[in-house]
């Protein structure tokens, strides 16, 4: 497995507008090639874990290309794809 990690700096003034998006954000995802699953937090953080290195790099390269990393109040300071080593949950107690 293989993630696309991010993390950016975010401006008081589009913070709202920013968090009002994390929903759709991470819904959007579902369906991409070879995602697995993915965490966003409110405050400019996110990890998405896809099923191989060459579809987390396609997302990656996707979006530098599309320029979809910095808009207005919105600076990147992180945007890298990782190698896996390991993975823990909580067992469905179902």
């Amino acid at each position: 497995m293989w993630a696309v990690i991010g993390v950016w700096k975010i401006d008081p003034s589009v913070i709202d507008e920013l968090r009002a998006q994390v929903p759709l954000m991470a819904s959007s995802k579902v369906g991409t090639p070879g995602f697995l699953h993915g965490t966003w937090t409110l405050d400019g953080h996110m990890v998405q874990v896809y099923a191989d290195e060459q579809n987390a790099r396609r997302y990656h390269d996707a979006m530098v290309a599309q320029g979809a990393l910095e808009r207005p109040g919105v600076k990147c300071v992180v945007w890298d794809v990782a190698e896996v080593g390991a993975e823990s949950s909580v067992p469905d107690s179902g």
